[in-house]
């Protein structure tokens, strides 16, 4: 069944109004029509099933059939990857592959040893990067469309460490704390009555400098190491996700 997002104010009583790209995808390339049905989203975790109308010149409605709560989401973690910045293309492969794993939200961030830099804060990578996690998102068939953040940079970032509940780093020089024992000294110390917040901060090609781990940590991050091989940023931030996810 095709998957599409729409807006809370789409939602009207027992029907729903579909606009812009998605219209122009659901009756040009997918020639969708008269009773066709559809799985609609309302990026706050509730999911519907939505008999088309004819459609119009800007717009197609539906009527409700079926409401129901999004499969997609793990309510017990909110993850906020902070992702230092890549060259090329492989932010985007790195947005695609973390909102399917369930990320909350990716921030991406500049530091001393990153390769490629963000210039313009408002550059359109950050457009571009927002619609390759709103088409993972409904490929993945997630309850809400995880938000693309204007780059930070790494002292930002640890100005932020207090409104999580952990903080991971990892770190290829890291030789003692695993990710396995980082969670379970953390467990040990949480009730289980609320989700919990947590921020992994992923280095780029270049890594860490020393001083900005010793930074990290001052402020309260544990350092932790993914084993004895050394992961391409591309990779690192899925093996947490990857762990988080089996670890709840």
């Amino acid at each position: 069944m095709h998957r599409f997002f729409v807006e809370p104010d789409q939602i009207a009583e027992a029907a729903i109004v579909i606009s812009g790209e998605d219209f122009k995808h659901i009756t040009k390339v997918l020639r969708l029509g008269k009773d066709d049905v559809i799985e609609v989203c309302d990026g706050r975790g509730t999911d519907y099933q939505v008999a088309l109308n004819s459609p119009g010149d800007q717009a197609v409605s539906g009527k409700i059939i079926k409401q129901y709560p999004s499969r997609g989401e793990t309510p017990e973690l909110v993850i906020t990857l902070f992702q230092g910045l890549p060259k090329g293309t492989k932010m985007e492969v790195i947005i695609q592959k973390a909102v399917e794993l369930g990320v909350y939200e990716v921030v991406p961030f500049s530091s001393l040893r990153a390769i490629s830099q963000i210039k313009d804060k408002q550059d359109k990578k950050i457009e571009r990067w927002q619609r390759i996690a709103y088409e993972a998102a409904k490929q993945s068939k997630r309850g809400m469309i995880p938000a693309i953040r204007l780059p930070q940079t790494l002292k930002e970032i640890l100005k932020q460490v207090d409104d999580y509940d952990l903080m991971i780093l990892a770190y290829e020089d890291e030789n003692m704390l695993t990710l396995k024992a980082a969670l379970e000294a953390f467990e040990n110390s949480q009730s289980a009555d609320k989700p919990l917040k947590i921020g992994v901060i992923i280095g780029p090609e270049g890594g860490f400098d020393p001083q900005e781990v010793t930074a990290c940590k001052a402020a309260g991050v544990v350092s932790v190491t993914l084993g004895q091989r050394i992961l391409r940023t591309e990779t690192a931030g899925m093996v947490v996700l990857s762990q988080l996810n089996f670890w709840k």
